[in-house]
This record gives structure tokens, sequence and C-alpha cells, in this order.
């Protein structure tokens, strides 16, 4: 059986970095880089001192069959066994793993992991999660470890400066307009927002709202806290 078996990597042990190497390669244009850990050195005034030049290894597939992967990838992640790992206003690609342990003394024992790339139309960042015998309802790697590559990819994206580029129905789905409710009674202005999928802070004890912020047609994110003002004493948008 292991001849079979080894046709799908069963029976085979690589390290975690060979694996996201293999998978770096596979989505990017076929180009197999050697990895590194230390990208560059600076000196206490941030001056440059040192810095790694990527370098190619080889070349391990084709371009056209990168990009056919890096579609298939998708395709995982949007209606396949990945899409815990989607992130809103990415393209994110990914592959499930959950593999047994053949040195072990538990035939049940299992490594849950995923693979996540992104932004899959020009890829900048590869995330591998693996969880070692998970003890859950269940050991898939698309349920346990995508979710956390997800979170990993919505932090790291904007912070390398890649922005989100939102569909309509992400839209729909993530953010409001905050209706006016200036003029409501309190109590009544609470549950309009609530229709909008937002949370109300009221402030004061008087019976209407003279004043709230987020101002009118602002758009936000769903679940966020708008400040309704019934004592005409505060100005929030001061504090901007």
């Amino acid at each position: 059986m292991e001849l079979a078996s080894c046709s799908f990597g069963q029976s085979s042990k690589v390290s975690y970095l060979q694996m996201i190497t293999a998978v770096a390669a596979i989505v990017n244009g076929g180009r197999l880089m050697e990895p590194y850990v230390v990208a560059e050195a600076r000196d206490a005034d941030g001056v440059l001192l040192w810095e790694k030049e990527p370098t190619v290894k080889r070349q391990v597939i084709s371009e056209e069959t990168s990009e056919t992967m890096c579609l298939l990838m998708e395709n995982v992640v949007a209606t396949g066994t990945g899409q815990n790992a989607s992130v809103a206003g990415y393209r994110v690609g990914g592959k499930s793993g959950t593999s047994q342990k053949l040195d072990s003394e538990d035939a049940s024992a299992r490594i849950a992991s995923f693979v996540a790339v992104a932004p899959v139309e020009e890829p900048r960042l590869a995330v591998l999660v693996c969880l070692d015998e998970p003890h859950s309802w269940t050991t898939s790697g698309g349920s346990l470890s995508a979710p956390v590559c997800a979170e990993v990819l919505a932090k790291a994206l904007p912070y390398l400066g890649i922005e989100p580029q939102y569909t309509e129905e992400e839209q729909q789905k993530l953010f409001a307009e905050v209706p006016d409710v200036t003029g409501w009674r309190a109590e009544a202005a609470s549950l309009k927002l609530q229709e909008y999928g937002l949370t109300a802070h009221i402030d004061g004890d008087a019976e209407r709202v003279v004043a709230q912020y987020p101002l009118p047609g602002v758009q936000v994110r769903k679940n966020s806290v708008v400040f309704l003002d019934t004592t005409g004493e505060n100005d929030p948008t001061l504090e901007e």
C-alpha cells in the first residue's frame, strides 16, 4: 500500500519550512525560492546595513501551471473545504491537509493543517498553520486551521499596505450607512440603529436625541457604536 499512498504524499515526511517553500513555488510563477529568516539589518538610527536578496533556485513548474494552480486554490477557499480561510476584500487561495501520523502509537493521531496565500492575483503572503493532534470534534484542517490563516492574513495584508477591495456583496454584508435619528426618542433611535446592525450608546437621560456621532450618511462597519446625545452638551465631532 505504501507505493500507492506515496502518490498523494502519505508516507513522505517534510518539514513545515519545506512545505511552505513548495507552496510558495506553486503560486510564485513556478519559481522555487531559497527560504530565509532575516530580510534585513538596520542600526540604531534605522540605517540599512544589510539586505537579503531573494534567490531563485530553479523553475519547478511552468508559469501557466502556476496560474492554473492559483485559480484552483482560490476555488478551494471560495466554494470548497477552505471557506473558513476567506478574508473579505481579498482574493485568497488555499488548501487543507489532514494527515495521519504514521510514527505515532495512536492510530487516530492526525495533523490538521491549512495553507493560505494572498492576494491570489499577485501573491505576497503564504501562511501555513499546522495543529499537531488537535483535541477537537474534528481533525479537519479546513475547520480548525483555516480560520487561523484568515486571521493572520486579515491583519498582515493591511500592514503590508495591501488594502481590501470589497465586492458589492461584501459591502452590503459588512457595512451600513448611519441613519439620521436626531430628534427621535432615545429608545426608538436605539431600535432603529439595531435594524442597521449598529449599537447605540446613549448620553444623558433626556427624552430625545439632539446630536449623534458618527453623523448621518457615514458608512461604518456593522456592529459599530453610534453615540446619541440627549443633553445637548456634547459635540463628539470635536474629538476628531
